[in-house]
């Protein structure tokens, strides 16, 4: 059903805006709600779970940095509202978002900008260096900057504007440095479900230093959103080994405090695996943008309804090496060049329906899920119109929130079996936290036989439970990037007499011990023995690294679990969503249902 649901709030997104006021406030769609190239449908929710918690910010103002209150926000909550009603937010570096489940919207015309930016002066001083005698393809090998870093191999070009950007820091600093760090998000590696929507990102101006992207995605199930992106350093909208991304009404442009290299968004670079599945969708590249609309290597794109109105431009979309693209209903409006481009090998592009001419390359490429589209020769009034590309969607956080689905909040169980190759080593980090052993502890056997386990709130561990012996408690390392409630199953029995340890730096906590609800309804067992199967239940905060170890020659570890955002334990949650939320068939939240057709608990229902 949950397959159904996405299939029917990921059908409408392309219609023209003049057909509804609400028309363009789409639901997740494209390569960001597909688990694999069959199109199986992932609920690309953001965190907008039902009990969510949110936390609404406003600038600090006064020229003061928003970084600090920006990154406690995101570690401690599932959406994050940007209000613009005090000002811009300030950003000295780019915040890295390393977690899962997150919505960021923007309301009251919230605009997050970059703390350095590149004055006239500055700008006057680069042109004066003459740095367009440089090549942005001949490489130096070997070279270092007058702060100390080396390069193997750099092209000249990137190699004096550097040297040039650190000269023009030590005139105002006093030191050689790089403001390279400017951007405003970069979505780390293993971040997943993460929403982005209806904010105004400014940066520095483009200037080829190696530097930052106003948004780095390398990520998994990514949707950005309504987005206004201006005088990225680098990249406006990168997409580096990240996966299962859908960018939809975006607008892209630079001003003249941008010097050089106004290159939009890069995709791929992947090393020839094909790992990159992106839905390019409604996106204006307007003025300044020069190369990178998009550039893709290494990827299966999507190109559908993007305007691209940048008369001189260097080129537009260019699919090069390994990538599978199709490129349909397009409009490149006159004065631009090359409105498709691209090399390489092992490239599979289907052309129909744009505005300019262009040849298929290879097989047909197809697309798994449902979608609409409109005709080219109506792109540039839609995406200019109201709630066209941009921040657009105004400022009523519900209503921005509205068309997103409700999900089900993460839960991970970690089961440790004999010869794990976690033992002695950690386990990925998977649903907020990351799990690693004493790698001095190599004693770790197995326990039990198979028999029936189940835990106190009904997990079934049959069968999977270690020990380890001398070893003098044993520790497991925790390290969270996400809040969530932790609990420790244990595989045998463990006696009163015996102490449990779960620090946080120089901070005790207790923990909980749970028994099985008939042990405690019969009284044979009291509520503070510790016995088999047993849970210990630990509230723990995001960005922390605890510690949990018994006192004991030998103790037994049957799992581990962590449920995000939680401040108690809560039953596993298995299969549809049954909360009786009601969505029309644009996908967004209906309180009081009159006659019509609705989706509810995924199921299409008739109201007469």
């Amino acid at each position: 059903m949950k397959k159904l649901l996405l299939t029917l709030l990921s059908i409408m997104p392309l219609l023209p805006a003049m057909a509804a006021e609400t028309t363009n406030n789409v639901a997740p769609w494209g390569w960001a709600v597909c688990s694999d190239e069959a199109g199986t449908a992932y609920t690309l929710s953001g965190g907008c779970f039902t009990d969510a918690t949110k936390k609404t910010l406003t600038a600090l103002g006064s020229g003061q940095d928003d970084d600090a209150q920006i990154k406690q926000a995101i570690a401690q909550n599932d959406i994050i509202i940007l209000d613009g009603s005090n000002g811009e937010f300030i950003l000295n570096e780019y915040i890295k978002v390393s977690a899962k489940n997150k919505t960021i919207i923007g309301i009251n015309n919230a605009r997050l900008r970059t703390k350095f930016y590149l004055t006239p002066d500055d700008i006057a001083y680069l042109k004066s260096k003459n740095l367009d005698q440089y090549s942005s393809t001949e490489q130096l090998h070997n070279v270092t900057l007058h702060d100390g870093k080396t390069f193997e191999s750099v092209d000249e070009r990137a190699y004096y504007t550097m040297q040039a950007v650190e000269e023009l820091q030590y005139q105002k600093t006093g030191a050689y440095s790089l403001p390279n760090k400017s951007g405003i998000f970069s979505i780390e590696s293993g971040s997943e479900n993460i929403i982005i929507r209806n904010l105004s990102l400014i940066g520095p101006g483009a200037v080829d230093i190696d530097g930052s992207d106003l948004i780095t995605n390398m990520g998994t199930h990514v949707w950005i959103d309504h987005c206004t992106f201006q005088d990225s350093q680098d990249g406006a909208l990168d997409s580096k080994r990240c996966d299962w991304a859908t960018y939809t009404y975006n607008y892209f442009y630079y001003t003249d405090r941008s010097y050089s290299h106004a290159y939009t968004c890069g995709c791929g670079w992947a090393n020839g695996e094909m790992t990159l599945h992106l839905t390019f969708a409604s996106n204006i590249w307007g003025e300044g943008c020069m190369r990178r609309l998009p550039q893709c290597g290494d990827c299966y794109v999507h190109l559908v309804n993007n305007y691209h109105n940048c008369p001189g431009n260097s080129e537009c979309m260019a699919i090069n090496d390994n990538c599978k693209a199709l490129v349909e209903n397009n409009y490149a409006a006159a004065g631009v060049n090359k409105p498709l481009t691209g090399s390489g090998s092992g490239r599979n592009i289907t052309v129909r329906d744009n505005s300019f001419s262009a040849t298929s390359i290879g097989s047909e490429v197809t697309v798994p899920y449902s979608y609409a589209k409109i005709a080219n020769a109506d792109v540039p009034t839609t995406l200019t119109g109201t709630e066209g590309a941009g921040a657009k969607l105004g400022n009523d956080a519900d209503y921005i929130l509205s068309t997103i689905p409700t999900g089900t909040r993460a839960e991970t169980v970690y089961v440790i079996v004999k010869n794990d190759a976690h033992i002695g080593g950690s386990i990925t980090e998977v649903g907020g936290i990351t799990v690693s052993f004493d790698p001095s502890v190599t004693d770790w056997k197995s326990g039990g036989s198979g028999s029936s386990a189940t835990t106190t709130d009904g997990v079934d561990l049959s069968g999977y439970y270690t020990y380890s012996e001398n070893n003098n408690g044993a520790p497991i390392n925790i390290q969270t990037t996400q809040a969530g409630t932790l609990t420790i199953f244990l595989g045998g029995d463990i006696n009163n007499t015996k102490t449990v340890y779960m620090t946080e730096g120089e901070n005790g906590l207790t923990g909980k011990v749970l028994t099985t609800n008939a042990e405690i309804a019969s009284g044979s067992k009291p509520a503070t023995t510790i016995k088999v199967w047993d849970g210990l239940v630990y509230t723990l905060e995001a960005n922390k690294t605890y510690q949990f170890k018994i006192t004991s020659t030998k103790w037994r570890l049957a799992a581990i679990r962590y449920i995000q955002g939680t401040t108690g334990i809560q039953n596993v949650k298995k299969g549809v969503i049954n909360d009786n939320t009601i969505y029309d068939l644009q996908g967004r939240r209906v309180t009081n249902a009159t006659k019509g057709v609705y989706i509810i608990n995924g199921k299409k229902v008739v109201i007469k």
